[in-house]
């Protein structure tokens, strides 16, 4: 199945600035038309447009490739729109200095440094709920990916560097 033209009209927007928040993108994508593609139900479809939070990292990567886009331009986006009310303290602060210091390339790095069960914890996690959203990346929930970014003192952009 082909990918609707408007697709190709929203990395063009935002390079131009006329797209600035995430919910711009539906002044030229109709929401039934992503809810389509995506896989969703049009009510849920709102539901996951007003709480950005819960879109997995898998649908994430899909809307942001069928628009053209980095997932980190994507993401955001989303950020710009839905700032996190209560920024979470840094608390692994290894992790930041390892980050910068270039020794993580995969999210699994993280838990040289931190322990899964002081994540799961944190991120309001059963371990074994972790272990799976590891076990499959895309599985995790873009709050999650923003908690766990807030925690380890590193930007949004930085944390997806490492799911990338």
């Amino acid at each position: 199945m082909a990918k609707d033209p408007r697709y190709n009209l929203i990395r063009p927007k935002y390079r131009r600035e006329e797209i600035r928040l995430f919910s711009d993108i539906f002044l030229t994508l109709p929401k039934s038309l992503v809810a389509k593609d995506l896989g969703k139900e049009k009510r849920r479809f709102n539901e996951l447009v007003d709480n950005p939070n819960e879109f997995t990292w898998a649908e994430l990567k899909k809307f942001s490739s069928n628009c053209e886009m980095s997932i980190s331009d994507f993401c955001l986006l989303i950020e710009r729109g839905h700032p996190n009310d209560q920024p979470k303290a840094s608390s692994y602060h290894d992790v930041k200095m390892m980050f910068e210091e270039r020794k993580l390339h995969r999210i699994e790095d993280i838990f040289d440094y931190v322990n899964k069960s002081t994540v799961a914890r944190d991120l309001g996690r059963k371990r074994d709920t972790l272990n799976r959203l590891l076990e499959n990346v895309d599985r995790f929930s873009l709050g999650d990916i923003r908690s766990l970014a807030e925690l380890s003192g590193l930007s949004l952009s930085e944390i997806l560097t490492l799911f990338t």
